[in-house]
């Protein structure tokens, strides 16, 4: 490090250089998560209004706070460990607050942090608060962001000749009007680089700043843009600031930190819509709704259906692992729904108002609750976004020759029931069956039960035999009348009522007598299925979720029939999200061809709502939320499994099948007040009862034929009972109807051919998604507690918006992006262009650019930002023609150094009279780390690179993937965003976490990041990398630090830093040399190395 800070000594250029330190919204934070908890835990006794005032303290004014409690000071600003508020929480004083019992340690750890803050405390004084009404049109009136936006126009201004775009004309006007004139154009190659790392996130190659200072043709910079525009490393930078707005992430976070798969499809979509300059207003309908879009955008290339991604952000929630109280969780994450909804699209801290009417904007409760609605009726899940004809592809071909297979079948299998008689008696055939004697559902029982009747004793016992069934039946149907009440029998009409999808559901029930053709094996089929709804009828490939209406849990226990394989699942969602308790889990993965029953203890949850999802394994929601249980569901007929323990190890969790195979079928659905099992009432013995009566064992004998050979019939047919479909499975299964290739020659051919057919069913593209459920209106949580709930709210926009009625839920999510795209919405345009002009000039018009509320700073240039919004929806929504228009502006092109005057009279820019010097955001100054030593890999799409780290930084497990040094040499936006583990690197650079929106990132000077530049194992990586590149070429030593200056500076050095840059060198090679090093690498790394940390390499000017 010494050798280092020699050389920057030697380096550092005297620059003056000039940011702006955004805060963090601490007002926000306060409203959002201090406001409310103190209202429900503390005002009742310490608040202007209590009645009597405990110990003299008021919590619900800045000057109550600050004055503190009789006894003195209950906050140090700063300082939580050594605040009386805090240590009262914590239980750490005589008396531990507040007396209703203990604050959760996440409300402590937010009155911790918000203590760390400095205590901020946003309002009015005590008396001003206690009389402030919530007034929705006198705030609307007052505020600027609720009026609409004005069709400005350019103002006239004095320098005509400055002017080059009608924006210049509303920043010379101001400047003119402060009495201060715009500083100098930029030089070209301070100009491209500002332009390339703005557009592209890249700095330009020598080559390119060669080219640009060659070319002078009077639209030589026009040019520069519009190649910037065009490539493929737009839509990469310009995706990454979309990210941060909807807090992208592969991981759920909390506790384990379960995956998201397939997110990294949302942020190949995004650089795909940025380069291919979708209309934003198309772009938000997909971002909001792109699941319900009739004529979606396609990708022809994927053959995918590229709208459909664009709901994958409302899947990138935080949630709880294993929440006692799945309400509560799930308003959490709904309420980050709701809050990166509003913040990113209207620029409104509309989550603010969760717990009362909004403290300062025009947003009531009933304004949240009314959004709240729309977003939690929406399902998380995984969904295939492959084109029909690409998942249906052979379909048609599975259908036809599926045919034929049943017709050989059913002629394999008559001929087969034509000698059953003969067979009935064989010695081999009757041990083979011994056990069915005892089992009295057996359709083979009533033949090993009465085939040694004399012919006087059969009738009698036949007789006995058929009013026991009769009995039995009449019995069982009682028995399930009396203890289940039935939910949903998806054998019918209740089917319509369950959302569907995947290339294998039917949209309708199918009837008794399906089968499936085994994808490999001597084994044909693996039995007669009875009616339901399946997903494998003509592949195991094929994907499918099915979700039962949300109800209310009003009993002990819910149960399902079901079958399944390959890890395909059942499970139980409550309010909206996997839960579990004690370690129990409501997950049931299927590992049975047979129907069987499950069933779910439900009495814990009572009073809940949830629903019921039956989904192949890939389409599960929460997937990678819960280990794999130690116990299955083997589905065994009329078994009830108990719910499968937590496994304790991560090898135990659940393993995709790599060949995609996951299949389920289900029938029935009951709600029960006990543990019992429900009993199956039909049985395939009873169509043996059926037709004439056989008098003698032989005659039932061929009684058995004959009924068999009927039951073939109908299935060749398609028209089979369920009784009869219960008999020909048993035979099936059984094995006494030729099932196999070996004893079937004719079918080898067409079951053949079947499956190489099957095995062209293309694996599917998944990635995060929602299915809507198109739920209820929801009630208003009086003080956001959910455990008192209001009268219900109808789902509907701001008020203070309009307040559009969505009246459709089904589609409540696509009228919603229709309100945003109106000309009646204020907002929308505005807090876009407001975006892009920060992206490009450091700061927003709007500098708070998440918040245009009242504790948001008003316009600096209210004329430009409603021009802009205007001149953008008249370019079609179009965000290259807006970041066109504003980087060919005169103000970009304006160099980075101020007047004297605007120095001292407008520090902060605020009327840009020069342009500021940004620092590269982190992915930026990675990603030309490795551009400059030659290591950029610049390969699109695809996923995500797992997070190199340390073997010592203790973010490694055994579970925890750990990527290359120098992520594959892949852009920063192809690694690997996790909620618990972070980037480093990134990190220290400002990184935001992905837990809200944020479209201003902290712009920090910490230790830690020249430290970073210093020791970080990957700047280490790419300055031997690029002393190698370096030494590769045959040029002088001085072309060389030419050649290294331009490309990770832009210029070349001056005189001194040339003269710098050879003396280090020198000293270098000496230091190296007596290590037996190559001391001329050393040296020539140890500069790179040295570059890589000058100021200048991560600001642009």
């Amino acid at each position: 490090m010494s050798k280092l800070c020699r050389l920057l000594g030697l380096l550092l250029t005297a620059t003056t250089l000039i940011l702006a330190q955004p805060r963090a919204d601490e007002s926000e934070f306060f409203e959002k998560e201090i406001r409310p908890l103190l209202a429900t835990q503390c005002f009742g006794c310490h608040s202007s209004k209590a009645n009597p005032r405990f110990a003299g303290l008021s919590l619900d004014s800045r000057e109550g706070v600050n004055k503190g409690s009789d006894s003195g000071p209950v906050i140090v600003p700063g300082d939580p460990d050594h605040s009386k508020l805090i240590r009262a929480v914590r239980g750490q004083t005589p008396v531990r607050m507040p007396p209703s019992g203990p604050l959760k340690a996440e409300q402590i750890a937010a009155l911790a942090r918000w203590i760390s803050m400095g205590a901020p405390y946003p309002g009015e004084t005590a008396q001003a608060a206690s009389q402030l009404e919530f007034n929705l049109d006198q705030r609307r009136q007052e505020h600027w962001a609720w009026k609409p936006i004005q069709r400005t126009i350019p103002p006239a201004v004095h320098d005509e000749t400055w002017v080059l775009q009608p924006s210049d004309r509303f920043v010379l006007a101001a400047l003119e009007r402060q009495g201060m004139k715009p500083a100098r154009p930029a030089d070209r190659r301070s100009l491209l680089r500002r332009l390339s790392f703005d557009l592209t996130g890249l700095p330009p190659s020598p080559e390119e700043l060669a080219a640009f200072e060659a070319d002078h043709s009077p639209n030589a910079y026009e040019k520069q843009v519009d190649r910037l525009l065009a490539s493929p490393r737009f839509g990469e930078h310009w995706a990454r600031h979309w990210m941060d707005l909807v807090r992208y992430s592969e991981s759920h976070g909390s506790e384990g930190d379960p995956d998201t798969p397939g997110a990294w499809r949302y942020r190949d979509y995004l650089i795909r819509a940025f380069n291919s300059d979708v209309p934003y207003n198309d772009f938000i309908r997909e971002q909001l709704a792109g699941d319900l879009l009739r004529n979606p955008r396609l990708n022809a290339i994927d053959r995918t259906n590229e709208s459909m991604l664009g709901v994958a952000h409302l899947a990138m929630v935080e949630y709880g692992f294993q929440p006692l109280d799945p309400l509560e969780d799930r308003l959490k994450w709904t309420d980050n729904q709701v809050d990166v909804f509003a913040k990113t699209f209207q620029g409104l801290t509309v989550s603010c108002a969760r717990c009362h009417d909004h403290k300062f904007d025009a947003i009531s409760q009933k304004d949240y609750y009314g959004l709240y609605g729309i977003f939690s009726s929406a399902r998380i899940t995984e969904s295939a976004i492959d084109l029909p004809e690409v998942a249906n592809g052979n379909v048609a071909a599975l259908v036809s020759q599926k045919k034929q297979i049943r017709k050989e079948l059913a002629a394999s299998w008559i001929d087969a029931a034509r000698q059953l008689p003969g067979m009935l008696g064989r010695t081999t055939f009757l041990a083979a069956h011994q056990d069915d004697l005892s089992n009295t559902d057996s359709a083979l029982q009533p033949w090993l039960a009465l085939r040694e009747k004399s012919v006087e004793a059969f009738p009698a016992a036949w007789k006995e035999l058929a009013d026991h069934w009769k009995a039995e039946i009449a019995a069982r149907r009682e028995f399930d009348s009396k203890n289940f009440q039935s939910a949903w029998d998806l054998r019918g009409s209740d089917y319509d009522q369950w959302f569907k999808r995947g290339s294998g559901v039917p949209q309708k029930p199918v009837k008794s007598g399906e089968f499936a053709i085994l994808p490999n094996g001597d084994k044909i089929v693996s039995g007669i299925y009875p009616a339901g709804v399946y997903s494998h009828l003509l592949s195991q490939r094929q994907n499918g979720v099915i979700q039962s209406p949300r109800f209310k849990m009003d009993t002990d226990s819910v149960s399902v029939r079901v079958l399944g394989g390959s890890y395909a699942t059942a499970q139980l969602i409550i309010e909206n999200h996997g839960v579990s308790r004690g370690g129990h889990f409501f997950r049931i993965p299927m590992e049975s061809d047979e129907m069987g029953w499950v069933r779910w203890d439900t009495a814990f949850w009572k009073g809940l709502t949830g629903y019921i999802e039956v989904a192949t394994t890939e389409d599960v929601t929460y997937f990678n939320t819960f280990p794999r249980p130690k116990k299955k569901a083997t589905g065994t007929k009329n078994e009830t499994e108990d719910m499968p323990k937590a496994a304790e190890k991560p090898s135990e969790r659940p393993v995709k099948p790599k060949d995609g195979r996951s299949w389920f079928g289900i029938d029935k659905v009951y709600f029960h007040n006990n543990t019992l099992t429900p009993k199956d009432d039909v049985v395939g013995l009873c169509y043996l009862l059926e037709g004439e009566t056989p008098k003698t064992p032989a005659e039932l004998a061929r009684h058995y034929s004959d009924q068999l050979v009927k039951a073939i019939e109908a299935w060749e047919n398609d028209s089979l009972s369920d009784n009869q479909a219960a008999f020909l499975d048993y035979f099936v299964r059984q094995g006494i109807l030729p099932n196999s290739l070996k004893a079937s020659e004719k079918l080898q051919a067409p079951v053949a051919s079947y499956r190489a057919e099957e095995e062209k069913v293309p694996l599917l593209k998944r990635a995060p998604s929602v299915i809507e459920e198109a739920g209820g209106d929801q009630p208003l949580f009086i003080r956001g507690n959910h455990m008192n709930p209001g009268q219900p709210v109808p789902w509907h926009f701001l008020d203070a918006l309009g307040g559009t009625v969505y009246a459709d839920h089904a589609t409540a999510r696509l009228s919603l992006a229709e309100t945003l795209v109106s000309p009646q919405d204020p907002l929308t345009s505005r807090v876009l262009v407001n975006r892009v002009w920060k992206y490009l000039f450091g700061s927003g018009i709007v500098r708070t650019v998440d918040n245009f509320g009242k504790l948001g700073e008003p316009p600096t240039h209210p004329e430009l930002l409603d021009w802009l919004a205007t001149r953008f929806v008249d370019d079609g929504w179009s965000t290259k023609k807006l970041i066109r228009l504003l980087a060919t502006s005169q103000t970009y092109q304006m160099d980075s150094v101020p007047s004297n005057d605007a120095a001292q009279n407008d520090p902060t820019n605020k009327w840009l009279q020069h342009m500021p010097v940004k620092r590269l955001e982190a992915e930026a100054i990675r990603d030309s780390a490795l551009f400059v030593s030659g290591g950029l890999d610049l390969t699109m799409f695809g996923p995500s690179i797992p997070t190199w780290y340390a073997r010592d930084s203790g973010k490694t497990s055994g579970d925890t993937p750990k990527g290359p040094l120098d992520g594959g040499g892949r852009r920063s936006v192809y690694l690997e965003v996790r909620r618990n583990i972070s980037n480093p690197f990134l990190e220290v650079f400002d990184q935001p976490k992905p837990s809200s929106t944020r479209g201003q990132r902290d712009i920090t000077s910490v230790p830690a990041q020249s430290l970073a530049l210093l020791n970080d194992p990957l700047i280490i990586d790419q300055a031997n990398r690029w002393a190698k590149a370096v030494l590769a070429k045959d040029q002088t030593p001085s072309a060389r630090i030419e050649d290294m200056f331009v490309r990770a500076l832009g210029r070349p050095p001056f005189p001194e830093e040339r003269d710098a840059a050879q003396t280090l060198l020198e000293q270098m090679r000496k230091e190296h040399a007596p290590a037996g090093a190559d001391a001329d690498f050393a040296a020539w790394s140890d500069l790179a190395h040295s570059i890589m940390n000058l100021k200048e390499f991560i600001y642009i000017r």
